[in-house]
């Protein structure tokens, strides 16, 4: 898979537009997608133990860094925290760091739907956000 599917995209801005629908600090802030990658962390190591989900995140950032290059520039601390974070935002866009935000949330939804499944990861993503996440039709 060279780039985060659309359907996780999807998923991914319907994620970060929650965000920002209950945290009024976030809509002004491209970091959103950060902020829920943050908000994920305990939900999912608590699933596969905090190591499980940096180790998780820091393939995302990997994969992530193929479609933005920056990304791979990245690295996730010990506390899941993301380093120099603050540096690239000052660099960057605000276009750029929302776009760099799905792709990486994208690629993390998608190592979760490998690892546990579509239907899993949909449900734990509903039950941590109270959205309905999956497709409508």
């Amino acid at each position: 898979m060279n780039r985060a599917t659309p359907e996780l995209r999807i998923y991914a801005e319907r994620l970060i537009a929650n965000e920002i629908g209950r945290n009024a600090s976030a809509k002004s802030k491209p970091t959103a997608a950060f902020a829920v990658i943050n908000k994920l962390g305990p939900h999912f190591g608590a699933l596969m133990g905090a190591a499980g989900f940096r180790a998780l995140l820091s393939r995302a950032l990997m994969l992530a860094g193929a479609e933005v290059a920056w990304l791979g520039e990245l690295h996730v601390r010990a506390d899941g925290s993301f380093e120099d974070l603050n540096e690239f935002e000052a660099q960057a866009s605000p276009e750029e760091m929302s776009n760099a935000g799905i792709v990486l949330l994208a690629r993390l939804l998608g190592l979760l739907v490998t690892l546990i499944g579509d239907e899993l990861t949909l449900q734990l993503l509903s039950n941590i956000n109270d959205l309905q996440l999956a497709p409508e039709g």
